[in-house]
């Protein structure tokens, strides 16, 4: 299987990209490179720098490792050394566009202890230096649709006034066409494209700033793991057009105002794709196994926003549940004894 490891140019070790200085930087010369720099510096790699293979070998240390099918860019077990999977970088799978991080690992630590806050009931290993060490940043493949849709909307509009004069009830009913036509356009319906992280967990730390999306460039990836989509634009498409008739169907809600009540004679909404983008989203991921279930916590890569579930000690419940019957039973032996 082909992969490309990024050098560095001064010194050969692997580089990694630093969301902090939004550089390439070397940790062992400390040289920097922007992406210009470093893609015109691996332009003359000499020929056999990729190499097709049943797993992949570490340019490093020479281990061979073997990945996830969906994996495109990870580490070696052995030496850390970032690898991208180039050959799983082609054709269809090559991404359109992507945000880079921006959230460096340590930002990610820190957000993750703010998360956990002072919560007495977590288990004790929970946030150890060890733990935090796991949190990984990873890109995931979503699917970014423009689409246009040809809006053919009538209804009809009612306001109704009632009043009295002497002994005699008054109705009075106007009734109003509703019409709305045109073209509306939507730009970047996104629906995760890939099964093996939980949806709503990344829900929750959405929505990503569009405007910074860049085209695809495979050095970002480079010191990340990164995972190629599994969920094709057939399979995909049924839960992205979901989302764009409510997005129509509330625009035109919202737009008819004024009126006791409603009627709809004809809602007819023809909605086109116009352009598909395979994007790479930024996020840092933490998992934790606890008596027998996988906890999950996720931070955005982009904008710090965080999102999980956090496990609950039973023994510190217990311990806690102990002391406070403990004290309650104590003062209530106490105010026996002044009673009597």
């Amino acid at each position: 299987m082909a992969t490309t490891s990024y050098k560095c140019l001064n010194c050969g070790a692997g580089i990694h990209y630093k969301p902090d200085i939004k550089k390439f930087k070397c940790d062992f010369c400390l040289s920097e490179y922007d992406e210009v720099d470093l893609l015109e510096g691996h332009s003359h790699a000499p020929i056999g720098e990729e190499k097709a293979l049943g797993g992949y070998t570490c340019k490093s240390c020479g281990a061979e490792v073997v990945t996830d099918e969906t994996t495109t860019s990870t580490f070696c077990y052995y030496c850390h050394n970032p690898v991208i999977i180039s050959q799983r970088l082609k054709g269809e799978f090559l991404p359109n566009k992507i945000i880079p991080f921006k959230i460096d690992k340590d930002q990610a630590k820190e957000i993750f202890l703010k998360w956990v806050g002072r919560k007495r009931f977590i288990p004790d290993d929970f946030t150890s230096s060890s733990q935090l060490e796991k949190i990984t940043g990873i890109y995931l493949p979503y699917w970014w649709v423009d689409y246009v849709a040809d809006v053919d909307y009538l209804g009809e509009g009612r306001n109704i006034r009632v009043w009295r004069a002497g002994d005699l009830e008054y109705t009075e009913t106007k009734k109003y066409e509703i019409v709305r036509r045109g073209k509306i356009d939507m730009n970047n319906v996104s629906e995760l494209a890939f099964t093996k992280i939980n949806k709503d967990l990344l829900n929750g730390i959405g929505p990503y700033d569009e405007s910074e999306a860049i085209p695809f460039s495979k050095p970002y990836l480079s010191g990340f793991f990164a995972e190629q989509y599994d969920l094709g634009k057939e399979k995909i498409e049924p839960s992205i057009k979901n989302q764009v008739n409510q997005y129509y169907n509330n625009l035109i809600r919202d737009s008819i105002q004024g009126y006791n009540s409603t009627r709809t004679i004809k809602n007819q909404i023809d909605i086109e794709a116009k352009s598909w983008n395979y994007t790479l989203l930024p996020a840092w991921i933490l998992t934790y196994l606890y008596n027998g279930r996988t906890y999950v916590f996720a931070v955005n890569g982009q904008n710090g926003r965080a999102y999980g579930e956090l496990p609950l000690s039973r023994r510190r419940m217990l311990g806690v549940s102990s002391i406070l019957f403990g004290t309650t039973f104590f003062f209530l032996l106490l105010g026996g004894y002044f009673i009597w």
